[in-house]
């Protein structure tokens, strides 16, 4: 079906006088974060020609970084979509609330030969869409600062929703003459506009009374052209901006910091004829002081014949003294297919300190200008040097220094990257490409590479072993030079890990061996997901000697586990040395009844001397 419709409707419709919260662009929970709703392109019919339209596309506009990166997460054809009406979520006002990721969409279409509203709520930046409800006729909605609260007006009664929309309550009536502009940071606080837009309607008890607050006409003036003036809140209590048209094709902001009662222009705007500029939008942000002057207008194209939107983005801060940037983006009919992401980046070490990552040219009609490569990670700090210019806003901890987020580490308009001169750590990576006409990519797939400098990841190399008995065996070793971490050891026997979980001391008890040979090695680990070569190898012999253990058997200790004294009853005794679990000899006595009270709760190794041989009893102190 081809239907005739004027630009003018598509690109620069204005807001209703009903509600002057439907707006088509809306700040965001993040600070430097917009959404607009506006149509994206149009097609002519091939036929005929303007104004008679093939196609019309509308969109929603999801802009961050406070204008710099603009995308589509979501479009629809209003033409040829054949759901009916108000089953599909049809960009039109747009709002929002102080939950992250969360957008609001008021759609206003004719159903049955009435005038209906339907609102829709998205959760992912506006990609996905659930609809909330649908009423007969123009009903109003107005965001709230707090998360997951929408307002409803209907009639002069207000309702109110803490389920994103889910369902509503009612709140409060609001009296005529009153009016309903912006929402304050208070429960209870809204502003509005008097008949002639020259006085500020200010309540902070939920419409139970009024403040009336006259507007100097320099800073305010009525409907000009049918686009009525708004107020808006600011980033503070008490922040209030009004915006106006003014005879003279002059737009106008103006910033109050005491509810109202004084205002001063905030930005003035050169001549603006509609002919030239689709619309001409103010929003304030949720940093203070910082707000946008937004401007769309069409693009003629020719392949096929239509137009489409180029949005500008024009960043103030300090309450409209300082112009940060302009930033403007051409939405062609494929910007949303020609912006694609590297989705192969790759990486590899190429030496002890380096990483060199690699990616292809995306598909894509649009030039890339270049890539930007972000990195994130922690790092071993080198005692008595500063951390790297990356790790910014950092932090450090038992001198591994740790960034907390991506950083920008390079630009290039190639392929590839080399990472240089990196210490000891764990790196992520990731690319964006940047396109002509301000295009910027999503972000790429992440790429993870260890960095391990071989003298700083020194395995284990003086373990030694020793047998305390017919059927136990003692692993002893040194903690080896390193600028990196210990995290722990592996104690293999036989090629066969022995412990569950990393060991923290630099010994190891096997107990209760059978028969046979057994070939010992340890492996460190180090902070960093570093991890040592094997250490030397040490072997031991267990044979049971059942001779020697007959003769023995008359050997015993008591009490066990013991607090102060164990004795010790043998036959033809000679000494006793005591050993800790370390290998270490603490003390040796030719008494039979061995003083341990100074010795620190644990196990030990007492090794009996008789004219029989020896023997190794194991005791606990308490």
């Amino acid at each position: 079906m081809k239907r005739a419709l004027l630009l003018v409707i598509l690109f620069f419709v204005t807001n209703s006088i009903l509600f002057s919260q439907n707006r088509f662009l809306t700040s965001s929970a993040t600070p430097g974060e917009l959404y607009l709703s506006s149509t994206w392109y149009i097609i002519y019919d091939p036929y005929v020609g303007p104004p008679y339209l093939d196609s019309v596309y509308k969109a929603v506009f999801h802009i961050t970084e406070n204008g710099k990166k603009i995308t589509i997460p979501y479009n629809v054809e209003i033409i040829r979509n054949t759901i009916p009406m108000g089953s599909y979520m049809e960009p039109f006002y747009i709002l929002s609330d102080a939950t992250p990721g969360v957008v609001y969409m008021k759609c206003h279409y004719y159903k049955n030969n009435y005038e209906h509203t339907s609102l829709w709520v998205s959760f992912d930046y506006g990609k996905n869409w659930i609809h909330r409800e649908e009423n007969i006729g123009n009903i109003g909605y107005g965001e709230r600062i707090f998360e997951n609260i929408i307002y409803k007006v209907h009639n002069r009664n207000m309702f109110k929703s803490e389920n994103y929309g889910e369902s509503f309550d009612f709140h409060f009536t609001f009296p005529p003459p009153y009016s309903i502009g912006g929402f304050g940071y208070q429960e209870c606080e809204f502003f509005g506009f008097g008949k002639t837009y020259f006085d500020l309607q200010y309540t902070n008890d939920c419409a139970d009374s009024f403040t009336i607050i006259p507007i100097d006409e320099q800073f305010m003036y009525g409907s000009v052209s049918g686009i009525s003036p708004s107020v808006y809140r600011g980033g503070l209590p008490g922040e209030v901006y009004v915006s106006s048209w003014f005879p003279g094709y002059q737009y106008k902001v103006s910033f109050s910091a005491d509810t109202g009662h004084t205002f001063r222009h905030v930005y003035v705007s050169e001549e603006v004829h509609l002919y030239n500029v689709g619309s001409i939008r103010f929003m304030s942000d949720r940093e203070p002081g910082v707000f946008y002057i937004v401007t769309t207008s069409g693009v003629i194209d020719y392949d096929p014949l239509g137009e489409h939107i180029k949005v500008c983005i024009a960043y103030y801060r300090d309450y409209g003294e300082t112009l940060v940037a302009t930033y403007c983006h051409d939405l062609h009919k494929n910007y949303g297919k020609t912006c694609e992401a590297v989705n192969d980046l790759v990486s590899e070490k190429c030496g002890n300190n380096c990483v060199l990552l690699s990616w292809s040219k995306p598909e894509s009609s649009l030039p890339v200008e270049e890539y930007w490569v972000y990195r994130k990670g922690e790092g071993r700090k080198e005692k008595g040097n500063s951390p790297p210019m990356y790790w910014r806003g950092g932090r450090e901890a038992d001198g591994v220094v740790k960034n907390t987020e991506y950083e920008l580490v390079g630009v290039t308009s190639g392929t590839t990257f080399l990472d240089e001169n990196l210490p000891v750590g764990k790196y992520e990576y990731y690319v964006v490409a940047h396109y002509e006409m301000g295009c910027v990519a999503d972000s790429s797939n992440h790429v993870t590479e260890i960095i391990n400098v071989e003298e700083s990841c020194e395995p284990v190399n003086d373990l030694v072993s020793e047998k305390l008995d017919n059927k136990t065996i003692l692993l002893t070793w040194s903690e080896p030079e390193s600028s990196l971490q210990i995290e722990g050891y592996n104690v293999f026997r036989n090629s066969l890990l022995q412990n569950s979980v990393l060991l923290t001391d630099t010994v190891y008890l096997d107990e209760n061996l059978p028969e046979g040979n057994y070939e010992y090695y340890v492996v460190a680990h180090y902070e960093m997901g570093c991890v040592a070569d094997s250490s030397n190898h040490v072997r031991e012999k267990i044979e049971l000697e059942v001779k020697e253990v007959k003769k023995l058997e008359e050997v015993r200790v008591w009490p066990n586990p013991a607090f102060t004294t164990v004795t010790i009853e043998a036959n033809n005794f000679n000494k006793v040395e005591v050993y800790n679990v370390f290998g270490q000899l603490l003390n040796i006595s030719m008494e039979k009844i061995v003083d341990i009270s100074t010795l620190n709760s644990g196990v030990y190794f007492l090794k009996i001397y008789t004219e029989k041989g020896m023997v190794v009893k194991k005791v606990i102190k308490n």
